[in-house]
């Protein structure tokens, strides 16, 4: 059977061929119509300085530069804190089901989605999944692939890992196995109800255990109950939630938790590809039923807590076959329909969720000594945040990833 690293080496070769990536060593500039740093700050007709991977420096000096894009927006490059790499659909179109694909397989499959996403924008995304985005994480970070920086939780943990003994040793094994982050289970499947399953002692043995060997905690939960059980096991975020009351939202608050409550993208996805997913597993048409009411539910639930305007809100998609490459969706659906600003949109999917993976000094920021990501739209975004939807300039650590001269 060919190996894993061969057909990636084969998949490095055509990426290669087709963009035109090259290193680039030397000193660049960038000419931005408009800056938007990612903590909230504007600069007009800025220049910005990169040296090898980083940011030397912004200003508002004249000039020939490398790339003029003096008719965009240039923000630093998305940040989705939630995805699933790995989740495809097969070659018959359906939802990936089929057990005996090798390895090899699924990583090309998670390749293809990487580079969607690296495409579309998004410059470090957070995978809350499988093993085996570790092969390709490393790979991209060597700079072999290309693709956005990824942390992976590489698995997760479950009411059913055990006691919480037996969760704490999970924890650690998965700290071993080299994960960034501790994904857990506190919440049933939306499709299932999305009751809470996990006490509290194995919620504290979790989040516990996570701080305690230096990983972050993210926790899937739903609901008042779900999402005040996490907060007070001391979690450090929260995925989905969908619906809580206002007691819940200032504790979070409080407790200055990250929130990741998806709003659209997750749900539209499903709907768009209603005929892949239906039949297998708990994509039921109850199960679909309650995704719908969740729908309804997360939108209110999102409302109330911008109007709150305390929350750590940052990005994430949940993004699952279908929806990579497609994660501004999501950012647009904030800013139209769940009525966040859209400069507190950018800055959840920049500076804010930069802080949240534990990276806020590397990271999410255009300014001196930050990693060189970022991206360009036309126009002026925060007058039109549709124009995330295109996506013109990506930059990933100093290296021109697309560029379509305007």
């Amino acid at each position: 059977m060919t190996s894993t690293r061969t057909l990636l080496v084969a998949l490095v070769g055509t990426v290669v061929a087709l963009t035109g990536l090259t290193a680039q060593d030397d000193r660049i500039t960038v000419r931005a119509g408009r800056l938007l740093d990612g903590t909230g700050r504007i600069v007009e007709n800025a220049r910005i300085t990169i040296d090898g991977s980083e940011i030397a420096g912004v200003d508002r000096l004249r000039g020939a530069v490398t790339y003029d894009l003096s008719g965009m927006t240039v923000m630093p490059g998305l940040i989705d804190t939630h995805v699933h790499l790995t989740s495809h659909f097969d070659a018959d179109g359906e939802t990936h089901d089929d057990l005996d694909e090798s390895p090899a397989r699924t990583i090309l499959y998670a390749a293809e989605n990487a580079y969607k996403t690296l495409q579309g924008g998004v410059t470090t995304i957070q995978s809350l999944g499988s093993p085996l985005d570790a092969e390709l994480r490393d790979a991209i970070a060597r700079g072999s692939l290309p693709g956005p920086r990824i942390l992976s939780s590489l698995g997760a943990i479950r009411e059913s890992t055990g006691t919480p003994d037996e969760i704490r040793t999970a924890v650690r094994q998965l700290a071993n196995n080299g994960a960034d982050v501790i994904k857990i289970f506190a919440s049933a499947s939306i499709r299932d109800g999305g009751e809470l399953v996990m006490s509290p002692e194995q919620l504290e043995a979790a989040c516990g255990e996570a701080t305690a060997v230096g990983l972050r905690s993210v926790v899937h939960a739903y609901g008042t109950e779900g999402v005040t059980a996490v907060v007070e096991a001391g979690c450090g975020g929260i995925e989905h939630g969908t619906r809580f009351d206002d007691e819940t939202i200032a504790l979070m608050a409080e407790r200055e938790t990250y929130l990741d409550l998806h709003l659209e993208l997750l749900w539209s996805n499903y709907d768009e590809y209603r005929s892949a997913f239906i039949g297998r597993g708990n994509y039921t048409e109850m199960g679909y039923a309650r995704m719908a009411e969740a729908r309804r539910a997360g939108l209110d639930t999102f409302q109330r807590t911008v109007s709150h305007g305390d929350v750590k809100m940052v990005f994430g998609t949940d993004a699952l076959a279908g929806a990579h490459g497609r994660n501004t969706d999501e950012l647009v659906a904030r800013v139209r329909i769940g009525r966040q600003r859209p400069m507190d949109a950018i800055v959840s999917a920049t500076s804010l969720a930069a802080e949240s993976l534990g990276l806020g000094d590397r990271i999410g920021t255009l300014a001196r000594g930050y990693e060189a990501d970022l991206i360009a739209v036309p126009g002026d975004a925060l007058a039109d945040i549709v124009a995330l939807r295109n996506v013109r300039f990506v930059m990933k650590g100093g290296v021109v990833f697309k560029y379509e001269a305007q």
